[in-house]
């Protein structure tokens, strides 16, 4: 898989000032993980590879002995810690558009996860769904679904903003008191995917001051980092949709352009212009998570099938043989 996921330093920054909160040495905690915080404070703009981010996570949950310590983290990030895409949230004109840039817009703080916003005929889902191969932590959902919800009470001055919340990750043997005392609505854990549900009616009605021409400029300021960071080509946001849609079958073009609230004609034009194809990029996710899969021994031959989106083993071995000149299982002993 690629290994130029990586995470904003906003997030490890806010971590050392929540540890240092809670009487821990943050400095040790950084070391053992590979970071250094003094040079991440020198450079807060820089970016933490998302290998070493989990790292720190995973030590935080073991050394903290508190699972719910992701959520503490939120009350020290402010939208300014986003840069610019913080600032295009203050200028937004409803919560609806601060939701629908922070979907857009969320390479900038981490492109580690596929993030989709769903509009339901009720209901509009911020979904994080992960991607194969890619180590993310649960506390990172955590820390960033509790800065979204703390970043929105903050600008709407409401306290209740969520109808309901979905978590990947298993109910801790504590129970989720800290997770529903938080968002103050209900939390499902162990589910399909992670999501916040918001009221669609209710997200349009929480008006902020906004600033078009602003809005503008920020938005071109996202724009231009991104670009830099090669993070808002079609191909990449189609690959990163195509990775976390494929387990629940091939979806089709017309799926993925629904993801960006696009026509199909118009998602084909652009990734005509970047010299791909839907297809193509299917068969290259595919070719990638193939040999992912198959590298760990627990997965079956025929579960790697559904995994990439196939109706059965059958039709997975002959597209492997075609990308690989061998079957599955040859690939598997070979390694």
């Amino acid at each position: 898989m690629r290994s130029s996921y990586s995470t904003i330093a906003a997030w490890p920054l806010a971590v050392a000032r929540t540890l240092a909160e809670n009487g821990f040495d943050a400095q040790r905690f950084f070391a053992a993980a590979g970071l250094d915080l003094t040079e991440l404070e020198r450079q807060p703009d820089s970016r933490v590879p998302i290998e070493v981010m989990t790292g720190l996570w995973q030590q935080l949950e073991e050394k903290t002995a508190d699972p719910a310590f992701a959520l503490q983290v939120a009350a020290h990030v402010q939208p300014m810690h986003f840069r610019a895409l913080g600032l295009l949230m203050l200028s937004c004109s409803n919560m609806q558009q601060v939701i629908d840039k922070m979907g857009r817009y969320h390479a900038l703080v981490s492109n580690t996860v596929n993030i989709r916003v769903v509009h339901q005929a009720t209901r509009t889902g911020f979904v994080i769904d992960p991607l194969a191969g890619v180590p993310i932590s649960p506390l990172a959902v955590d820390g960033f679904f509790a800065t979204i919800v703390t970043f929105a009470r903050q600008l709407t001055g409401r306290t209740r903003i969520l109808d309901e919340v979905e978590l990947l990750r298993s109910e801790p043997p504590a129970g989720g008191q800290p997770w529903t005392r938080l968002m103050q609505c209900p939390v499902r854990f162990a589910a399909a995917t992670n999501c916040l549900w918001f009221s669609r009616s209710e997200l349009a009605a929480m008006a902020l001051p906004g600033d078009e021409q602003m809005a503008a400029a920020n938005e071109a300021l996202v724009e231009q980092y991104l670009h830099k960071m090669n993070a808002l080509s079609w191909s990449e946001r189609v690959r990163n949709s195509l990775q976390a849609m494929l387990e629940q079958g091939e979806p089709g073009l017309a799926d993925i352009a629904q993801v960006f609230n696009l026509s199909e004609r118009t998602l084909r034009r652009y990734l005509q212009q970047e010299n791909t194809s839907y297809r193509q990029l299917l068969e290259e996710v595919r070719r990638e998570m193939a040999q992912y899969w198959l590298r760990r021994p627990q997965e079956t031959i025929t579960s790697v099938a559904l995994r990439l989106g196939f109706s059965d083993s059958s039709n997975f071995s002959r597209a492997f043989q075609r990308w690989f000149q061998q079957t599955p299982g040859q690939f598997r002993r070979g390694r």
